[in-house]
C-alpha cells in the first residue's frame, strides 16, 4: 500500500487548530513537540491537571515553551481536532465530548482500541461509550489507511501491537503462521510513562532486565490477538499468541523478536519477499536485507519501524525481528500520520526529521565538455580578442 498524498487540504490552506488533553504526561510531551513543528498546525491549547498555569517546559526543560491549562477550561469551539493523551478509564469521556462537538479525535488510551465489549471489560474494566467505540477506527497507518481517511474518530494503537503487528501482518495476510507465535519484546522505561513507581524508577531498572505479564496476561495480548484475527483470511484461525514482555534499562525503544512456524511449503525468502512487497512504498516501514536483525539504535528517536527476516535453516522455523521508538512510532508519531491521513495532508508532514524515507535528490546535469561546444557565444570571449582555446 502506498502513502496517502491527497492535497485536498494542503499546507498553504489557513492553519488547523489543534488541542492536546494531558500535554504533560510523556506522550503528550512528545505530541506537543511533534504539532508545534507541523507546518499547518496551529495549537491552540494543551492541558494538564498538575501543572496548569504553567509552561510545559517547567514539566519537561526540553519540552517547546507552551502553556499548560486545566482540561475544564477548555472551549473546544472552533478547534478542528483534539490528541487525548489521558490515561486508561479516563479518555473516553473526553473523547465523546470532543467527538459530540463534531471534533475530529485521536485518542491514545486503550479505551476505544477493542472492539468487544466483553474483552474490553476484562482487560480495562474502564467506562465508555459503545455506540462511540464502534466508531472508531483502530489506527496502525500502514495496515488501516483506507478506513482511517475517513473516519472521525481514531484509536491509536499500542507500542507492543505496533511493533508485533508491523512485523506478522504480511505473514497474517496470506494465512502463513502455521502455528502459535511467541513474542520475546523489549522496551524502554518511557513506557511506563512520567510517573515513577517502585518498578520504574532508575535504581528499579539500572543493571536489570525485568520480564513482567508473561504468557498472556500482557493487557495488549488481546488488541495483538483482535488484529491478527482481522488479517487472517476467512476460514483460517488466527494463531494462539505468547507473549512475554521485559523492560529494560533505557529511556526509549522496543525490540520484538518473534518466533512463528511457517506451512511446510513456505520458506523464509517468500516471507522476506512478502514484507518488502508490502512495505515498498511506506516512508516508515524499513524491511532490512535479509538475516539483517532489527536493532533499537537503529529507530529511537524516529516514526521508524525496521523488521528483520531471519531463517532457521533445516527447520520450519522463521524469527522475526521488530524495532520501534515506542514513544514516536508507538504513540506520536504514528498518531501524527493518522491525523495527517484523516486532514488530506502528506502522511509524513511534520514527520519529515523522523526518519521517513525521502526522495532522491534531483540529479545535476554534467558541466559541458569542450566536445559539447559547438560555436562559444560572443560574450564568452573574455578579456583578449584571440579564439579560446
Amino acid at each position: 500500500m502506498s502513502r496517502n498524498t491527497n492535497s485536498a487540504n494542503t499546507l498553504g490552506d489557513p492553519p488547523v487548530s489543534v488541542g492536546v488533553f494531558g500535554a504533560s504526561g510523556t506522550t503528550g510531551t512528545e505530541i506537543v513537540a511533534l504539532l508545534v513543528g507541523h507546518p499547518a498546525i496551529e495549537l491552540v491549547f494543551a492541558t494538564s491537571r498538575r501543572s496548569a498555569g504553567h509552561s510545559l517546559r517547567s514539566v519537561d526543560p526540553a519540552a517547546p515553551d507552551v502553556p499548560l491549562i486545566h482540561p475544564d477550561e477548555v472551549d473546544l469551539t472552533g478547534v478542528s481536532a483534539v490528541f487525548i493523551c489521558l490515561p486508561h478509564g479516563k479518555a473516553a469521556a473526553t473523547a465523546k465530548q470532543a467527538h459530540d462537538a463534531g471534533v475530529l479525535v485521536i485518542d491514545l488510551s486503550g479505551d476505544l482500541r477493542l472492539h468487544d465489549p466483553e474483552v474490553h471489560d476484562a482487560v480495562y474494566g474502564s467506562p465508555r461509550d459503545e455506540e462511540l467505540a464502534a466508531a472508531a477506527v483502530y489506527g496502525l497507518t500502514e495496515l488501516s489507511r483506507d478506513d482511517i481517511a475517513r473516519t472521525r474518530i481514531v484509536s491509536n494503537p499500542g507500542c507492543y501491537p505496533t511493533c508485533t503487528g508491523l512485523a506478522l501482518a504480511p505473514l497474517a495476510r496470506r494465512g502463513w503462521l502455521a502455528g502459535p507465535v511467541h513474542v520475546d519484546a523489549k522496551s524502554g522505561v518511557s513506557g511506563a510513562g512520567r510517573t515513577p513507581t517502585e518498578h520504574n524508577h532508575f535504581c528499579a531498572v539500572s543493571d536489570d532486565i525485568r520480564p513482567y505479564a508473561l504468557g498472556r496476561s500482557h493487557r495488549h495480548v488481546a488488541e495483538i490477538d483482535q488484529l491478527l484475527a482481522s488479517l487472517v483470511p476467512e476460514g483460517i484461525a488466527a494463531p494462539e499468541l505468547i507473549f512475554c514482555p521485559h523492560v529494560v534499562p533505557l529511556e526509549r525503544g522496543m525490540l520484538a523478536t518473534i518466533f512463528v512456524t511457517l506451512p511446510p511449503e513456505r520458506t523464509a525468502l517468500q516471507v522476506w519477499e512478502a514484507l518488502r512487497e508490502d512495505y515498498r512504498d511506506e516512508a516508515f516501514v524499513d524491511v532490512l536485507p535479509l538475516g539483517d536483525a532489527a536493532r533499537i539504535r537503529g529507530v529511537v528517536r524516529t516514526n521508524r519501524a525496521c523488521i528483520g527476516v531471519h531463517p532457521v535453516p533445516g527447520s520450519s522455523q522463521l524469527v522475526l525481528t521488530s524495532a520501534i521508538d515506542n514513544i514516536l512510532k508507538g504513540a506520536a508519531g504514528q498518531a501524527l500520520q493518522n491525523f495527517n491521513l484523516v486532514m488530506g495532508f502528506d502522511e509524513s508532514a511534520g514527520l519529515e526529521h523522523y526518519g521517513g524515507r525521502r526522495p532522491a535528490p534531483p540529479t545535476r546535469p554534467a558541466p559541458p565538455t569542450l566536445s559539447d561546444v559547438v560555436e562559444w557565444p560572443s560574450s564568452a570571449q573574455g578579456f583578449g580578442s584571440g579564439p579560446r582555446p
